[in-house]
């Protein structure tokens, strides 16, 4: 829980406690709960808002905030990285 500047009360839980993108455009996802996600994005490249991880540059600079992780200005959330590994999973 946190408190908002307004004097309000905001809740933000954080669910991931390390990132690290590896070779072949797989990204490594630590939650606190102990699980790690290994997340193929190559299928993902292809799109308009994912296309800047093509570059080495940024796809090397993955840092998450417990709730986001953020490649400079392209931004997944715990949901939508939740999302792609059942769709990859749905898949096989």
């Amino acid at each position: 829980m946190s408190i908002k500047r307004g004097g309000g009360i905001g809740l933000q839980r954080k669910y991931i406690s390390a990132v690290k993108p590896l070779d072949g455009y797989v990204l490594q996802i630590d939650f606190l709960s102990g699980s790690r996600l290994l997340l193929d994005l190559k299928p993902h490249l292809k799109k308009t808002r994912f296309r800047p991880l093509n570059s080495a540059e940024v796809w090397n600079r993955a840092t998450t905030n417990g709730v986001f992780i953020r490649f400079g200005d392209v931004e997944f959330s715990h949901d939508e990285l939740m999302a792609m590994a059942e769709q990859g999973y749905d898949a096989l």
